[in-house]
């Protein structure tokens, strides 16, 4: 627990310092998230183990032809169809390379050895993992991996689309064009390079990826140039001897919507460790419960009312203007939210790691495991906040 806490405070720590540095900074370390985040999670892509062929003789039928099933009328029948190809199976404890016809019965019984174990059987229960065409190679359909090169060139698009986008409107747009030439891509990518028996699978991770992580992450860039909206709508409010600047009013919004997603994940954790009797989902995350979940949300909505005191959103009054007891609702409505809606980003994560039996997506960071590891709640908190934001002052 040590070396998580350390690591998270040091990995909150730099986030922090870009974001007080400035734009520049907040793009270049959103950007490294991003190609970060896309590797591992295009490593999550479940690969597809397949067996070697057995050796046949150029001159035999592909072991499991339908043709070494039929009904045998007769122990002639029996003699005329048995040959190198169509040795049965050895038993447990006996050798595999016995010489053909030795297991089978004396003329005139049916050899129940051959053929006994398929009376009944449909041919669901049959194993036919290792029936593959004569002369396919052992890798000949192992899924190929992904093109990580096309996923960092995708996030990247969605990463400056953020950052050049001066309205959600247009970063919608230009988001949608991106989409659509990324998935054009990565269809001939699929049709002239992807080898693999699961290519639906391999379709939804090539393009869900990038907007999974480049798309969300990109609201980054949003929320850190959010003030220009707050200049749209009352200019005065960004006097130059009393207000803020446009992008303090921004570095706030940024600053709070990471300290709520950390302090939901905080409370999660230690709430859940100390009091956490009920999963909440355990064939997704057994160590989650609803009693973190509820810790969670709580601490959620109580760092929004400090944060909404301590730094300048816009949204009111603050202790800066001398109003120690102001409450302003609507700072308090979206930390609610992202007390709810991170949570559901980090089983969402979880639920992909199951999928590709990873305890981690990686191990980038000491105790937390990979990029994505960190990310996950943070995808979902980011977009809520901004267009949560968005909607108050179009109110």
């Amino acid at each position: 627990m040590l070396l998580r806490t350390v690591s998270g405070l040091l990995g909150l720590a730099v986030l922090l310092g870009a974001i007080w540095a400035g734009l520049f900074w907040v793009f270049l370390v959103t950007a490294a998230a991003a190609i970060l985040g896309i590797r591992e999670f295009y490593r999550l892509h479940p690969p597809v183990a397949v067996r070697p062929d057995p050796p046949l003789p150029e001159d035999d039928a592909p072991a499991g032809d339908a043709r070494d099933f039929e009904s045998v009328p007769s122990a002639e029948s029996a003699t005329i169809i048995s040959g190198p190809g169509n040795v049965p199976a050895a038993d447990e404890g006996e050798s595999a390379t016995s010489a053909p016809g030795d297991d089978f019965e004396p003329p005139g019984q049916i050899p129940q050895t051959a053929f006994g174990g398929l009376q009944g059987a449909s041919p669901s229960s049959l194993d036919t993992s290792s029936l593959t065409a004569p002369g396919a190679s052992e890798n000949s359909l192992d899924s190929t991996p992904l093109p990580v090169l096309l996923g960092i060139a995708w996030v990247a698009a969605f990463i400056l689309s953020g950052a050049a986008a001066s309205s959600s409107f247009q970063f919608l747009g230009s988001s949608v064009g991106i989409l659509a030439v990324g998935a054009f891509v990565a269809t001939l990518w699929l049709i002239a390079f992807y080898r693999g028996p699961n290519w639906p699978v391999a379709a939804a991770y090539l393009v869900l990826g990038p907007v999974y992580v480049g798309f969300l992450l990109a609201h980054v860039m949003l929320l850190a140039q959010v003030g220009e909206a707050f200049f749209e709508l009352d200019p005065l409010y960004f006097d130059p001897e009393t207000g803020p600047t446009i992008y303090e009013v921004g570095r706030n919004w940024l600053i709070f919507a990471l300290l709520i997603n950390s302090a939901t994940d905080s409370g999660a954790y230690l709430v859940g460790r100390a009091v956490g009797r009920h999963p909440m989902a355990p064939a997704t995350s057994p160590n989650k419960t609803w009693e973190g979940a509820f810790g969670g949300f709580a601490c959620a909505v109580v760092a929004a009312l400090l944060l909404d005191r301590v730094l300048d959103l816009g949204l009111g009054a603050t202790v800066w203007d001398g109003a120690w007891f102001a409450v302003n609702w609507q700072p308090l409505a979206i930390g609610a939210t992202v007390g709810t809606i991170s949570q559901f980003g980090d089983l969402l994560e979880s639920r992909l790691k199951r999928m590709s039996q990873v305890k981690d997506s990686g191990s980038l960071m000491p105790g937390h495991g990979g990029m994505l590891d960190r990310l996950d709640s943070l995808l979902f908190t980011l977009p809520t906040v901004y267009y949560l934001l968005v909607a108050v002052l179009l109110l």
